[in-house]
């Protein structure tokens, strides 16, 4: 069996400076390889526990019973507003498949009516309670990830993940025009809990790809965390608020969505059952 011997007493100097620096050279070769690497170890970590979390999350939510308080704004060129409104709604998540694509649903029933209907024109937004869906096994293939820096949020290191919609794929925002919906083409961040997968932060933006339909951006903030549940004792980690502007090349919109009073949902199904009549 033939050995490779490398014997110091037999080389110059030169010769073994020559051969360190050969190996160090072999060595940086090596090194973004291997980071690469540990990133997208790290990256597909973190994409199991998200999409296991996220899960979790779609399973839990359908349960459950909601308030969700909007508040719309028009605002002008200094981003002062310039008129608004605010409604409150009776909530809750629908799941369903339709032609074999999963779609989930906010379903709301008004509560509380604007103190003045504002004659206005004003943006309607719905569905982004769900923008951590982005995550969900059956959208992932929709989207690319990036490991990005950790960041330091409320005091608490987390992950950042970059994300970018394909285009052509599926996704679970949808912009509805007359006649048809457009998936909303998504890109930006999330800033996860590496331990757990739980989803503190979503910033996302959509750019150039609304230019057809007259819309310069549309940016999206949504904000997590634990939420006690109504007659429950267990906290439960759900969206809190989502901030949501869009912007014309003349005109600027803002809503910002806050999910409050959340409980289970219950139904009762009550079955009025004839008694055979006695002949």
């Amino acid at each position: 069996m033939g050995k490779l011997r490398l014997d110091h007493r037999e080389w110059s100097p030169d010769a073994r400076a020559m051969a360190m620096l050969a190996m160090l050279a072999c060595a940086l070769c090596l090194f973004p390889a291997r980071v690469e690497a540990q990133k997208s170890d790290a990256l597909s970590d973190l994409l199991n526990k998200t999409e296991a979390s996220v899960e979790q999350f779609v399973e839990q939510f359908a349960y459950l019973r909601y308030q969700e308080d909007i508040l719309q704004e028009k605002l002008k060129s200094n981003d002062r507003v310039e008129y608004k409104q605010e409604t409150v709604f009776d909530a809750l998540l629908m799941t369903r498949f339709d032609d074999g694509r999963l779609r989930v649903e906010e379903q709301r029933l008004l509560e509380r009516a604007p103190d003045k209907h504002e004659l206005r024109p004003l943006v309607k937004t719905d569905g982004f309670s769900t923008l951590a869906m982005i995550f969900h096994p059956y959208y992932q293939s929709s989207f690319r990830f990036k490991k990005l820096e950790d960041d330091v949020l409320d005091g608490q290191v987390l992950a950042r993940v970059g994300f970018e919609h394909i285009s052509g794929k599926s996704s679970p925002i949808l912009y509805q025009m007359i006649y048809a919906e457009r998936p909303l083409e998504l890109s930006g961040v999330a800033w996860i809990d590496a331990y757990n997968g739980n989803i503190h932060r979503i910033d996302a933006s959509v750019g150039s790809s609304m230019a057809d339909m007259g819309l310069q951006s549309i940016r999206a903030e949504l904000l997590y965390g634990l939420v006690t549940l109504k007659d429950e004792t267990e906290p439960q980690w759900l969206p809190v608020s989502a901030t949501i502007d869009l912007e014309t090349p003349k005109q600027h919109w803002r809503n910002v969505h806050h999910f409050i009073n959340y409980k289970k949902y219950r139904t009762e199904i009550r079955l009025d059952v004839d008694v055979f009549p006695s002949r």
